[in-house]
Formats: C-alpha cells, structure tokens, sequence
C-alpha cells in the first residue's frame, strides 16, 4: 500500500487496472487490487481437503480456549500461528476422521500431570489428582491453578457415522495446597446433560493450568487423555465405528 502526502496528480480514485486509489481521511491511499484466486477442484486437491478437516476441526477447538491459545502461541513449535502449531502437532495422530487417544491439547513442553483417573457420571466428569511434592513445586509461584478440557464424541442424533463432535469443559475452581489425593469435578452445564449418552462412548483430554497474578497462563500439565466406552449391543450393532478410536 502506498500514500500521497502531498498530491502532484490531483486526487487519486477509483481503479485503473489492478491499482485502486481511496481517500480516508484526507489522505490518499494506493493499493494493488486482490487478485482472483482458483480453488483447484482436481481430485488429489478434494481428497487433501478432506483429509485436513477433522483436524483443523479440533484445532479450532482447542485454540479457542484462551489459556491453551496463549500456551500453544508461546511454545516453540514451529509454525505461523497457535492454530497451526495444533494442527501440525496433532495431524500424524488423527484417524482419516477423527482424533485417536494419542491426540492432544498440550504443547510438547508440558510438565507432569497429576491426573491418575477419570470417572463420568450424569453430573460431569470426576479426575482424582494425586499430588506429590514434585507436582506441588511445578505450581509454586501460581495465583490459581484451572483445568480445561476438551471432549470428542460421537452424537448419533445427527445421523452422521463418519464424523464427530467436540465440546469445551472448565473444571470448577482447583485448590492445590497439600501432598495428596483430591478430585476435581467438571460439572455439565445444560448442554453437557443432554449430550451425557453420547458422552459415554468418547475420548477426553484435559490439562491443569497455572496462572500468573495478572492472569497470564503459566505453565500446562500434559493433558490427560481418557477413553470412555460403554457396551451397548443395539448401539453397537447400529454404530459401528463407535470402538474405533484407537
């Protein structure tokens, strides 16, 4: 883009071949007009679509939870932008359609994570955390510790059997203070409820977060990844790809 500060041609507008001119506020501005871009339709160029959109699915996801953004955006991966670091990372473990127990919402440089079980339950999702002095030091420093998640499931409802659904969980507020054992509860909100059923049959993968007195992320457990599967024969039988995960 370039300007006219002081003009020796007069004023500069509208298009005149691929250069367009504006004035803005009493200034007038140049550019070069968007050139037309063709979308190839080849089969090779359909089927790479294809294959990068339950990844670019999940890194949307996964991006748009603002601590692991920050967290992803500050890691030393190699790529234009938090949302294409997730999808470098994560793209050798998907499925052609979906993600597997191997995928993550973590960067590589995540610490420990205390997390040892998951249960689930019609009211949310229960982690047991065992806490030892090794964990506890990774948190010195913290003004408050959070956990975030994401959950990939299957919704049947839909009637679709060759793609999934995922939705964003937040862990009610952590309080790590001692060595121990504790459980921290996600509770599910309206949404979460209706989707319960579904969410029997899913993949979680959840982190711990620490944060700065300014709110600033500071350090990510790597995130534990649980597999919930409950055998239903009829749902099985008409659900097929529902054991497939891994």
């Amino acid at each position: 883009m370039g300007t006219f500060e002081n003009q020796i041609l007069g004023e500069v507008k509208g298009k005149v071949g691929n250069v367009i001119g504006r004035r803005r506020r009493n200034k007038f501005f140049i550019y070069a007009a968007p050139a037309e871009v063709k979308i190839s339709n080849s089969e090779a160029a359909i089927k790479s679509r294809e294959i990068m959109k339950p990844v670019a699915k999940f890194a949307s996801v996964v991006n748009s939870i603002p601590e692991l953004k920050y967290l992803w955006l500050n890691s030393k991966i190699v790529a234009f932008d938090a949302f294409h670091k997730i999808e470098k990372e994560n793209f050798p473990h998907f499925r052609p359609d979906r993600p597997t127990v191997n995928n993550f919402i973590t960067p590589i440089e995540s610490i420990k994570n205390p997390i040892s079980e998951g249960m689930i339950s019609e009211r949310g999702i229960k982690l047991k955390l065992d806490i030892d002095k090794e964990v506890l030091s990774q948190f010195e420093g913290a003004k408050a510790v959070t956990g975030v998640g994401v959950i990939c499931y299957f919704n049947p409802s839909e009637g679709k059997m060759d793609y999934f659904q995922l939705n964003r969980l937040r862990a009610c507020a952590i309080e790590v203070k001692n060595e121990g054992g504790l459980e921290v509860e996600t509770a599910f909100n309206e949404e979460g409820r209706r989707n319960y059923n579904s969410y029997l049959n899913s993949i979680l993968y959840f982190t711990l977060v620490s944060i700065d007195s300014d709110g600033v992320p500071v350090k990510c457990t790597i995130n534990y990844r649980s597999e919930f599967v409950h055998e239903i024969p009829v749902i099985k039988e008409s659900f097929p790809y529902r054991d497939s995960w891994a």
